[in-house]
């Protein structure tokens, strides 16, 4: 870890979690161009549930990313569902960039697909982006 980001990993650790979604969504703001430091610290610390919702749609907002780091750090502590949840009202029309989306996204959902009913939720999105 470089020493910027484990200054600001020291920094929004000492935060409640309410706190520390408020700090990094005005530090580092969805599409920003240090956005990315965002992706950096969401994974050093635990959340609330309604604090990870809160981060996975402020994140998700600008969807596509351009690799699959954005994904990674949500599914790595939220579940399937909330995860598809908060992605939901974020996925792309246009067929670019829902191709991009699903580039990075969908190998992320089967390798966090932990039991039969998180394989049955990711099945069930995969077919409806199918739709699209």
């Amino acid at each position: 870890m470089d020493e910027k980001i484990k200054a600001l990993c020291d920094e929004f650790l000492k935060m409640e979690s309410q706190d520390a979604v408020e700090w990094l969504i005005s530090q580092f703001p969805a599409g920003s161009q240090n956005s990315g430091y965002a992706f950096q610290l969401i994974g050093h610390r635990s959340w609330r549930r309604a604090d990870q919702k809160v981060l996975a749609r402020h994140y998700f907002s600008t969807i596509p990313f351009a690799s699959a780091r954005g994904y990674e750090v949500f599914a790595s502590f939220m579940s399937i569902s909330s995860l598809l949840s908060c992605l939901n009202p974020y996925i792309p029309k246009e067929r670019i960039k829902l191709d991009l989306m699903k580039y990075h996204l969908l190998p992320v959902l089967l390798k966090s697909a932990k039991n039969e009913r998180d394989r049955v939720l990711v099945t069930k999105f995969i077919e409806e982006l199918d739709k699209i």
